[in-house]
């Protein structure tokens, strides 16, 4: 079991570090119909997120910025999630990653791809950086809803 865990536990820091170092949708999103800017100060990560919101679905999503592989491969893994969401379930996913991430098991179904995070559970001050999309997430639908 200990040794199914630990493979577990490797291809998750595999999953993350790939999504750090090409992370999926970097850009400037040219016509994004919301933005929200966030920093975290304790780490130093500073991000936008793009979002163009259409008819109550996040159409498209981007993000730029720097900071620690945990907030580029959470806001890589973000932007790909919510690509043709509705609003209300986007917002439903940012409270569920957040439970998840504060010790929830139940929070996201197992093959959710923020299950990928887990690892930052044990560390606090990571769990602000995994949070950090989710915060500029919540900004954007609570200005557009």
């Amino acid at each position: 079991m200990k040794k199914s865990h630990s493979r577990i536990s490797t291809l998750y820091r595999e999953y993350i570090i790939e999504h750090s170092t090409h992370p999926h949708n970097y850009r400037v999103l040219d016509n994004a119909t919301a933005t929200a800017h966030v920093n975290n100060r304790l780490c130093g990560d500073d991000m936008t997120l793009y979002c163009r919101i259409v008819a109550g679905h996040i159409e498209e999503a981007s993000f730029t910025g720097t900071g620690c592989a945990i907030m580029k491969a959470s806001a890589s893994l973000l932007t790909d999630a919510v690509m043709s969401m509705p609003l209300d379930i986007a917002l439903e996913l940012a409270a569920n990653v957040q439970h998840f991430l504060n010790g929830d098991d139940m929070a996201l179904p197992t093959i959710s791809p923020f299950q990928a995070l887990s690892g930052v559970r044990g560390f606090p001050s990571r769990i602000n950086c995994a949070l950090l999309p989710f915060s500029a997430l919540r900004q954007i639908l609570t200005t557009n809803r």
